[in-house]
């Protein structure tokens, strides 16, 4: 979204994508990982866990977004998060997509853990 806002707006930059910086547990880095408990923190893994067991069935293929997000609804759930959204969207467009076809999709999570919002995606 923001590459084709620079592009259409013309504007003289280069946006340079990176990738999400985790710690070394694999929690995505943040400064609300701070407020977590130690329980909260370890229960938190689960949103890395399951996006990653996500990733790991698409390219087994399967294509359905409905059943990846679901599987990382119930693994928040199942580690007492409160799910905000889990979302398959298309990388560039930022538009919901029902299977993964030949363009990138991008799986993006908000959860609750405690009082502590928490952000994580993967593609």
């Amino acid at each position: 979204v923001i590459t084709q806002m620079v592009q259409d707006l013309d504007f003289p930059v280069e946006v340079v994508g990176m990738p999400l910086v985790r710690e070394s547990d694999g929690l995505a880095m943040s400064s609300r990982n701070v407020r977590l408990s130690s329980q909260e923190r370890q229960n938190a893994l689960c949103i890395n866990q399951g996006l990653l067991r996500a990733q790991e069935a698409a390219t087994a293929g399967e294509s359905n977004t409905q059943i990846l997000c679901d599987t990382i609804k119930d693994n928040i759930a199942k580690a007492e998060g409160i799910v905000d959204y889990v979302e398959a969207v298309d990388a560039f467009s930022l538009e919901a997509v029902k299977t993964i076809s030949n363009r990138p999709v991008v799986i993006a999570v908000a959860a609750k853990f405690g009082n502590v919002r928490l952000l994580d995606n993967i593609e």
